[in-house]
């Protein structure tokens, strides 16, 4: 068997791997604006600073080498996330439902503050942080309810921008106000840093 095959079937085992882990599965669905505005109401996010993530991010997140980045194609696919990034757009701070819930029923609620993690602001990471996806990269998967670019002007003046996924769906809606409470209850803990907070729904590419 040459090399290039075996490559070929790690990276699809690897694939295989990812799909199925975290207990969750894809049904394609594209919501309406209509849709995610009632999601945005439901939820109390502000309307200024919540978006919708675009398909082509779940694209460019599987388009990279499973052999080398399957754990960290795995994290960032993940519905429930909470990315922090400093100033120089990297990545120093992660959380996913996954490192939430080991162990414990579908039905139950997370447990975001894994190890006391968000006692301090900037909260400890509990899922490894990583490079494949900085902050310009990740802002440009990320649009409007009309599925327009969003305005990061002033993104730069910004001590720290946090970007939470959630969902009305996956995981049920609870787990996601509680990550986007944790979230906001944390930022307020940063003093005289300057905290931008985004808040972007997941579900036009993971769909039950």
């Amino acid at each position: 068997m040459t090399l290039g095959l075996n490559k070929a079937i790690l990276a699809l085992l690897s694939f295989v791997l990812i799909l199925i882990s975290c207990k969750h599965r894809i049904t394609w669905k594209n919501l309406s604006e209509a849709d995610l505005e009632n999601f945005r109401k439901e939820f109390n996010l502000p309307k200024e600073k919540t978006f919708r993530l675009d398909t082509n991010y779940f694209r460019y997140i599987f388009s990279l080498d499973t052999t080398k980045y399957a754990a960290e194609i795995h994290n960032h696919y993940q519905p429930l996330q909470a990315t922090y990034y400093d100033n120089a757009g990297r990545l120093i701070s992660f959380h996913i439902n996954c490192y939430a819930s080991p162990g414990i029923p579908d039905d139950s609620d997370f447990n975001w503050n894994q190890q006391n993690a968000f006692a301090s602001f900037v909260p400890r990471t509990v899922a490894p942080v990583d490079s494949i996806l900085p902050l310009n990269k990740h802002l440009s998967f990320i649009k409007t309810f009309d599925y327009k670019p969003i305005d990061t002007t002033g993104f730069a003046t910004f001590d720290y921008t946090v970007i939470v996924y959630w969902s009305k769906h996956y995981f049920g809606a609870k787990n996601s106000k509680n990550l986007i409470k944790i979230v906001s209850d944390n930022a307020a803990l940063a003093g005289n840093k300057k905290v931008n907070v985004i808040y972007v729904n997941s579900e036009n590419i993971l769909y039950y």
